[in-house]
Order: structure tokens, then C-alpha cells, then sequence
């Protein structure tokens, strides 16, 4: 009987544990619980200092009033990053055939600046057959801000033994009034595709906060 009721304390012990742990069980991941806390807090993003696939410097003041959708990657990756950038190509296809691409844009940064020249950006954007009047590739510009930028967003990046880097993938939605409102994952297109409807419509609570 002991030995019954010492199970059942540890058993009921490690589901409290988990549920606060979770965050009422809503986040089971570290990805889960970053998609969570955005979609709860949005903040304001710092007017950094990009340089783009033209070698130009611009800022996100640039694109305030604008629905912003980012994605981090580096050229050379075989694999996750082509798959994000892939799907930004569909995107930017769908909602150029609909119409609704002026308030609409995408930004690709890269956190290998020092490999990704404004060239190799803009052979990567070339290679997705990119319209660049709303798809940028872009770098930080010192590697304070580089961290900064990936710190904010809260994207993990750790090298592999490879000479390539495991990472973070996902989709950051910036509303037009400049704040981080929601993060999406690869395997969630048909949301995202909801959500860019609902806020180029006026319809997204989360733009509004």
C-alpha cells in the first residue's frame, strides 16, 4: 500500500511539475513556448541597421506600415533553409496572383554575415526566382548586432561539425505598426497563409496590440 500511494505522489508530483513547467501544458517545447510567449506579449523590434542584396543599408523604420514576414537563414545550407525559403517563394507568388502583396514583405536574414556577401544574398533570393521590390535578403552589420538581432528573436544557431549550422526555423511576423505579434513553423503554412489573409484584411487581433 505504501509502495501504491509513494507511485502515486510521484506521479501526481511530476504532472504538477510538468503542467506549471508548460505553461498549463499549452507549451511542450521550447519552440511551442516561443511561439507562445510572442503571441501573448508582442514587442516592439529596435530599428536595426541591415545591409541588403544591393549592398544598400535600410532599417525596419523603413517598412513601418507594412506586414513583415522573417525567416533566418545562410546561403550555403543544404537543407532547412532551402525548404524556408522554398515556401516564402510560394508565398510571395500567392499573394502577388491575389493582389494583396503591397502591404505585404519578406525579409530573409542571413546570421553567416560573413560568408553571405550582398552577392551570394542576392544569388539565393535569384535562385527562388525572388521579386525584390518585397523580398530582401539581408546581414547585420557588426556581430554586436548580429546577436543582438538573434537574442530578440530568440533563434538558436550552434555550428556543426560540418562547417554548417543547426537551427532555429520558422517564420517571424512583424505587424505595420513594427512589433514582433507571432511565429510560425515550417509545418504550419496553411495557418500562416490564415493569419497574413486576416491581417492584410484587418482582421488580426495580434496587429492591433
Amino acid at each position: 500500500m505504501r509502495t501504491f500511494l509513494a507511485t502515486l505522489f510521484v506521479a501526481i508530483s511530476g504532472t504538477l511539475i510538468l503542467w506549471i513547467s508548460t505553461d498549463g501544458g499549452r507549451a511542450f517545447t521550447a519552440e511551442e513556448a516561443r511561439r507562445l510567449e510572442i503571441r501573448e506579449n508582442p514587442r516592439s523590434v529596435p530599428d536595426w541597421q541591415l545591409q541588403n542584396q544591393d549592398a544598400e543599408t535600410f532599417t525596419f523604420q523603413n517598412w513601418h506600415g507594412h506586414l513583415i514576414v522573417v525567416d533566418f537563414i545562410y546561403t550555403s545550407c543544404p537543407s532547412v533553409c532551402l525548404i524556408l525559403s522554398g515556401n516564402l517563394k510560394n508565398l510571395q507568388k500567392d499573394f502577388s496572383d491575389e493582389g494583396k502583396s503591397d502591404k505585404l514583405r519578406f525579409l530573409s536574414i542571413t546570421f553567416d554575415p560573413e560568408k553571405d556577401t550582398p552577392q551570394r544574398l542576392k544569388e539565393h533570393l535569384s535562385h527562388f526566382s525572388a521579386d525584390f521590390k518585397n523580398w530582401v535578403a539581408a546581414r547585420p552589420t557588426s556581430p554586436s548586432q548580429k546577436e543582438a538581432i538573434l537574442d530578440f528573436f530568440k533563434v538558436i544557431v550552434i555550428p556543426d561539425e560540418y562547417g554548417g549550422y543547426t537551427h532555429s526555423a520558422g517564420y517571424h511576423i512583424i505587424n505595420p505598426d513594427g512589433k514582433l505579434v507571432a511565429i510560425f513553423g515550417m509545418e504550419q503554412m496553411d495557418e500562416l497563409r490564415a493569419y497574413l489573409n486576416q491581417a492584410l484584411e484587418g482582421k488580426d487581433n495580434a496587429s492591433e496590440n
